[in-house]
């Protein structure tokens, strides 16, 4: 009677599992084709090299955004996730450090596409186009934190959904109805929905879960910035080839590449998914030290890798698409795109061992090795662009993939387990 009880149950449980990953995915693959509309618009009306010089930029945003708040919603999931009552404190702490933080980031990110990158973009677009994007990406990631804290994922997937109808909402209404091409004037308009959206957002957070109460949480700082360190050099792993390749080729061989890369980020989509739904139990098993964190990492490790493939797949088909969809001038993305698609399951490898050292309180651990290999992959990447130009950096891109996700899995498992 107990066998039988217990094997109803555990089926229940996975279809609730499964329940949960289709009613979270059908608002994010939604919003994965709207957002490859929106992109297929902008590349398109902006032309290859003005795509270029924006797709250059938008590889510092990627890094930016989750220097952005320092690390303050992974800090809320932590916290919410085991004890809901402490939502509005960590909420206000969240909203405090991001407006801290933002100018920080944008002046760093000035910076580094001013001198470094020694962009075409004038330094006003510069601080305009950074201050948009990282502000609107940093307060969507945030708002689906905030949602899957509270185990509400497929709402946190509408989030996403609403975030992408917005953005191409305004592509059609500047590319298509306005026929308009400038990247300045396009750069002023992302502003203005940037503003609104956030805003928006801010309010939807309190009135869904609370007010914030608008104070810092020192005692939370040292967290949030391990986390805050950790996401951005997973982020850089991301961003960085962008960033080395505008140093030494043109804007239109970058518009190429930055194409073959937006193609391979909305492969990544499925991949947030599936680790946002499993992130908060990686605390509730690592609350029992890392060996149980480390069971609980393997034994979803085979999902992620087929989500990873499946993801990898689609984009290689999809590159197929770029000359038709982007204008003949795209048709150098196509083997590009499909060589970075094999990146995914490499990335699908990663996260499972990653989450188990957070999850099992060694996120400082994590912090070191993401903090390492963020500058190993600049050198890698380096190396790449200088011996085999653009091809070379896309390999590259994949070497560097494949030695984080061994030196994840070899950490994890070498890591000694005080409780066990």
């Amino acid at each position: 009677m107990k066998g039988s009880m217990g094997s109803a149950l555990q089926t229940l449980e996975q279809r609730f599992k499964l329940l949960t990953f289709i009613t979270t995915m059908v608002p994010t693959m939604g919003a994965l084709g709207l957002q490859f509309v929106t992109f297929a618009i902008t590349a398109r009306g902006l032309g290859v090299e003005q795509f270029g010089r924006y797709t250059a930029l938008l590889a510092v945003v990627g890094i930016g955004v989750e220097l952005a708040g320092l690390g303050g919603a992974d800090v809320l999931v932590r916290a919410v996730a085991r004890n809901r009552e402490r939502f509005r404190s960590y909420y206000g702490n969240m909203l405090v450090l991001i407006g801290l933080s933002l100018p920080v980031v944008v002046a760093l990110g000035v910076a580094v596409i001013a001198g470094v990158m020694q962009s075409a973009l004038s330094l006003l677009m510069i601080v305009v186009a950074l201050a948009a994007e990282i502000a609107v990406s940093r307060m969507s990631a945030s708002m689906e934190l905030v949602m899957v804290a509270h185990s509400h994922t497929a709402r946190a997937g509408w989030v996403r959904m609403t975030t992408v109808v917005v953005r191409l909402a305004l592509a059609l209404v500047y590319f298509v109805l306005c026929d308009m091409r400038d990247l300045d004037d396009w750069i002023w308009l992302v502003l203005a929905q940037s503003l609104l959206v956030t805003v928006v957002y801010v309010i939807l957070g309190a009135r869904l879960y609370g007010a914030p109460v608008w104070q810092l949480l020192p005692h939370e700082l040292g967290g949030g910035t391990l986390f805050c360190i950790t996401q951005s050099a997973r982020s850089m792993q991301s961003n960085l080839d962008r960033i080395v390749l505008s140093r030494y080729a043109d804007e239109a061989v970058v518009g190429l590449y930055g194409a073959a890369s937006r193609f391979l980020q909305l492969g990544q989509f499925p991949l947030q998914v599936v680790t946002r739904i499993l992130y908060p139990k990686y605390f509730v098993h690592g609350a029992n030290g890392i060996q149980a964190s480390r069971r609980y990492a393997i034994s979803v490790t085979p999902a992620l890798m087929g989500v990873g493939v499946l993801s990898g797949l689609g984009v290689a088909v999809a590159a197929l698409l770029a000359p038709r969809v982007l204008g003949s001038e795209y048709s150098g993305s196509v083997m590009l795109t499909a060589t970075l698609a094999f990146s995914l399951p490499l990335m699908a490898l990663q996260y499972p061992a990653a989450d188990a050292l957070t999850g099992a309180g060694r996120q400082g651990l994590r912090a070191i090795i993401y903090s390492m290999a963020s500058v190993g992959f600049g050198f890698v990447l380096l190396g790449g662009v200088r011996l085999g130009g653009t091809q070379g950096l896309v390999w590259a891109f994949l070497v560097g993939h494949l030695l984080l996700a061994l030196v994840l899995w070899a950490t994890a498992f070498m890591v000694r387990d005080d409780k066990s």
